[in-house]
C-alpha cells in the first residue's frame, strides 16, 4: 500500500515548478495528438486555422475551440476517439442528459489515470488499508462507483461494492460490517441517515468516520448538517464523465478551502457562458476543463456547465501548490432566473440548511416561484425573510408533511419546471 500512495503523494505535492514544467509539457504533446488521430479534432482545428506547432503553453489555450457535449453526441459512438478500438478497454457514458449518449472510451493508460487520480483524494482524506469502504454509487455506464473500487482495491480496503437502492440494507450493512467510510451521492446521506431512524438505529453510533460525496452540487451548511448527523468529516469530490470520471480532476486537502486542482492531468479555464471570454481569478462562470493524460478520447477546452470561480493559485496551507477553485456552485442548466435575481438550486439549500430542513424542492411555472420544504409552519416567514434578503428572490413558501416530498437513492432532483 505504501508504494501505491508514494505515486499519489508525489502528485499531491509536486511544486509549483514541477506543476508548470508537466503542464506545458503534457499540453504541447496532447494538442498534437489529438490533431493527429481524433477526426473530431483534426476538423475542428483546421476550421478555427490552428497551428499546433505554435501551441507552446497555457498562454495559447484560448486560440483553440471550445468543445461542447452536443459535439460528444454527434461523435457517436467513437467518432471523437484517439485510438483503435482493439486499444480500449471499458466505455463509460456521461449522465445528465437523455437522447444520443455520451460515450468515453478508456484504454489501460485511461483506467490506471482514474485510479491514481482517486487514490490521490484516498490519500488526502487519511483513507487506509484498515477502512471498510461502503461503495453506494452505481456500477455500470454511469461511472459513479467505479473510481471508488479501483483505489480501494488498490490499498487492499475492505470493499462493500452495494450500489445505489435498498437503504435498509444499506444501514445494515453499515451497522454489520463496521463502515468507517462511506462514498455516495452528496443528498444520499441524509437519506440513509433517515431509514436509519425508522429502523431505530442512530446513525452517529455507527462507526462511519468519513464521507466522499459529489455528483451533485451541496452546500457548505448541508455539509455541516451531515456532518452533525453521522458525527464525521465529509469531503466534497469533483469529478465528471468526460475527463475520466469521479475524483479525477481533483479533491479537497483537510483545509477545506476550496477544491484542489490536479495540473499535472488538467487545465482549468474560467469563461463567461455568454460569451465565452476567458474570465479573471475570482470571477463565477462555467468552468473549462483540458486533459493532458488521457489517452483513449482526451478533450481539449471542454464546457463542463459547472459554475465556479478560481480562489487561488498561491500555495495552500497544507502543502499543495496545485491552483484551488471554488466548490461547484451549480449547473448552468440549472441556475433561475426569476424576476431578474438569478441563483442556484444550492443557494436556496444553503438557506434551508440552516433551517435544520434536509428534504424540499424548487418549482418553476408559468412565472411563479414555489420552494417547498418539510418542516414546521413556523419556519416560513423566517424562511422568506432570509431568501429575500441573501438569495434576493421572494418565492411562494411553504410547509408540507414529512415524506411528502419525493427521496433520491441518486443524483436528487430539486429543481422542476413545470
Amino acid at each position: 500500500m505504501s508504494d501505491v500512495y508514494d505515486v499519489a503523494r508525489k502528485g499531491i505535492y509536486l511544486s509549483r515548478r514541477e506543476i508548470e514544467e508537466q503542464r506545458g509539457e503534457r499540453l504541447r504533446r496532447i494538442v498534437r495528438y489529438v490533431y493527429e488521430n481524433s477526426p473530431l479534432y483534426r476538423r475542428k482545428f483546421r476550421d478555427a486555422g490552428v497551428d499546433v506547432e505554435r501551441v507552446r503553453g497555457v498562454e495559447d489555450l484560448s486560440k483553440l475551440p471550445i468543445t461542447t457535449k452536443q459535439e460528444l453526441r454527434e461523435s457517436y459512438p467513437l467518432k471523437a476517439a484517439c485510438v483503435p478500438r482493439e486499444r480500449i478497454v471499458r466505455i463509460q457514458m456521461s449522465g445528465g442528459t437523455t437522447g444520443q449518449p455520451v460515450i468515453i472510451p478508456y484504454t489501460r493508460h485511461d483506467v490506471e489515470q482514474w485510479k491514481e487520480m482517486m487514490l490521490r483524494a484516498f490519500y488526502l482524506a487519511g483513507i487506509t488499508s484498515e477502512d471498510v469502504i461502503q461503495i453506494t454509487p452505481a456500477f455500470g455506464l454511469w461511472n459513479g462507483g467505479f473510481g471508488f473500487h479501483f483505489a480501494a482495491d488498490a490499498i487492499n480496503a475492505f470493499v462493500i461494492p452495494i450500489g445505489p437502492g435498498n437503504t435498509r440494507n444499506q444501514v445494515r450493512f453499515m451497522k454489520d460490517f463496521g463502515t468507517t467510510v462511506l462514498a455516495g451521492t452528496a443528498s444520499y446521506p441524509l437519506r440513509i441517515a433517515e431509514v436509519a431512524e425508522e429502523m431505530g438505529i442512530d446513525i452517529a453510533e455507527l462507526s462511519v468516520e468519513k464521507l466522499i460525496l459529489g455528483a451533485e452540487p451541496w452546500s457548505d451548511e448541508m455539509r455541516r448538517q451531515i456532518e452533525k448527523t453521522f458525527s464525521a468529516r465529509a469531503y466534497d469530490i469533483p469529478g465528471l464523465t468526460e475527463m475520466g470520471g469521479v475524483g479525477t480532476v481533483g479533491f479537497e486537502c483537510p483545509e477545506r478551502n476550496g477544491l484542489h486542482i490536479w495540473e499535472d492531468n488538467y487545465v482549468v479555464e474560467i469563461i463567461d457562458p455568454e460569451t465565452g471570454e476567458v474570465l479573471e481569478d475570482g470571477e463565477e462562470g462555467e468552468v473549462v476543463y483540458t486533459a493532458l493524460n488521457r489517452e483513449g478520447m482526451p478533450l481539449i477546452r471542454y464546457r463542463s456547465g459547472e459554475i465556479s470561480r478560481i480562489e487561488s493559485r498561491e500555495k495552500c496551507e497544507c502543502g499543495i501548490e496545485h491552483l484551488t477553485i471554488r466548490r461547484i456552485r451549480g449547473r448552468t442548466d440549472d441556475m433561475v432566473i426569476y424576476k431578474g435575481a438569478k441563483f442556484y438550486p444550492s443557494d436556496v439549500e444553503s438557506i434551508l440548511a440552516e433551517h435544520g430542513v434536509r428534504h424540499y424542492k424548487i418549482v418553476l411555472s408559468n412565472g411563479s416561484l414555489e420552494v417547498l420544504f418539510e418542516g414546521d409552519e413556523g419556519l416560513v416567514p423566517r424562511i422568506s425573510k432570509d431568501l429575500a434578503e441573501f438569495v434576493g428572490v421572494r418565492p411562494r413558501v411553504r410547509a408540507v408533511r414529512a415524506g411528502e416530498i419525493e427521496r433520491f437513492e441518486g443524483k436528487a432532483k430539486r429543481l422542476f419546471r413545470v
